[in-house]
């Protein structure tokens, strides 16, 4: 799975194509066609995209929920039925859609925010004012490390 880390700004081309972070290119699969998905974040304000894998498991995990409940009905929604297959094309650039590009309030540049197997796409503005928030949220909170896998 991909390790999606750091934050970087890019600005979109005059064909509406923008570069995804060659860090964040070099997390994805080379073999095949380069394809991520992109959906509106269920928390608002940003977008979030992540690799075949990761939106993979995000729909298996619907099944944990009781078939046709208002859990199951909500997540898939808002999660599974928004999402956009985008083609990263070989120089690592994306179009999104403008539905989403909408959704985000995003206009001439996009600021890409690495969550571990998943990345945020954000208006600079908007992400900067979300970011000094987070800051202030997790003053004093700690974080319990999980065991390295095979451990206990």
């Amino acid at each position: 799975m991909a390790l999606f880390a750091g934050t970087y700004e890019n600005r979109f081309d005059r064909k509406g194509r923008v570069s995804l972070p060659a860090d964040f290119r070099a997390e994805l699969p080379i073999e095949g066609n380069r394809i991520g998905y992109v959906y509106p974040s269920p928390r608002g304000g940003a977008l979030e995209a992540c690799d075949r894998a990761f939106m993979q498991r995000m729909a298996d995990s619907l099944e944990q929920f009781d078939m046709f409940s208002d859990e199951e009905d909500d997540l898939a929604s808002i999660i599974v039925s928004e999402a956009r297959r985008v083609a990263i094309d070989g120089d690592g650039r994306v179009v999104l859609p403008p539905e989403l590009i909408d959704f985000a309030g995003i206009d001439e540049t996009v600021t890409f925010v690495g969550r571990g197997a998943r990345f945020q796409i954000w208006d600079p503005a908007a992400f900067t004012e979300n970011a000094a928030q987070a800051r202030e949220r997790a003053k004093g909170r700690t974080m319990k490390l999980l065991p390295p896998e095979g451990r206990e």
